[in-house]
């Protein structure tokens, strides 16, 4: 059996530590990931899509991601909305009764939005941490960070993967001292270097 040195091993159980650490201070800043980054809804039947019913969202197939809920103030009839995307029914009134169409499966309607639409009234989409895989929740709530932070979304979507599922890559080290607020980090970070791409 192969011994290793006491200071390889010490200076491999501080860096575990100190990234345990930086990911447990993202986890209570970032106390619910952002619906827009991971919600999805399945379609339960086929279903066009509001103003453009060209567009069909097959029985089955997934509105990903789900980025918000609207209630239609004369109708009452809900949509749910892609990120930069179409929106879809989420219910429709059948022979008086109101059904669902569109079902959410990884978060639920949450608080109602203050912005004031003529037409619609519009709910944020909330995760469900429980419905969303450890993995997909710890680069989410690292890519929420770095957003607040200033990172451009693709860029925050890079980085996060990368300091998740490859930490001792050069990016995930840069992305690690800016976490812990290193400014001259976090302004390497965001000139968007090509090892972060």
């Amino acid at each position: 059996m192969e011994s290793v040195p006491i200071h390889a091993s010490r200076n491999f159980i501080a860096a575990a530590l100190s990234a345990a650490l930086v990911f447990g201070a993202l986890i209570s800043l970032a106390p619910s990931a952002h619906a827009d980054d991971i919600c999805n809804a399945v379609a339960l039947r086929d279903l066009p899509a509001v103003g453009n019913p060209e567009a069909i969202l097959k029985r089955g197939g997934r509105l990903f991601p789900a980025s918000q809920y609207r209630v239609n103030k004369k109708t009452g009839e809900a949509t749910i909305c892609a990120h930069g995307g179409s929106c879809f029914p989420a219910t429709v009134t059948e022979n008086g009764k109101r059904v669902e169409t569109l079902h959410l499966t990884n978060c639920k309607v949450g608080a109602r939005d203050s912005f004031d639409d003529p037409d619609d009234v519009f709910y944020s989409l909330d995760v469900i941490r429980s419905k969303v895989p450890p993995l997909q929740l710890k680069i989410d709530d690292v890519d929420n960070r770095l957003l607040e932070l200033g990172l451009c979304s693709a860029c925050a979507h890079n980085v996060a993967y990368l300091y998740v599922n490859k930490p001792a890559s050069r990016c995930a080290k840069l992305a690690g001292r800016a976490l812990k607020g290193n400014p001259e980090a976090l302004t390497a970070l965001k000139a968007s270097p090509d090892f972060c791409n």
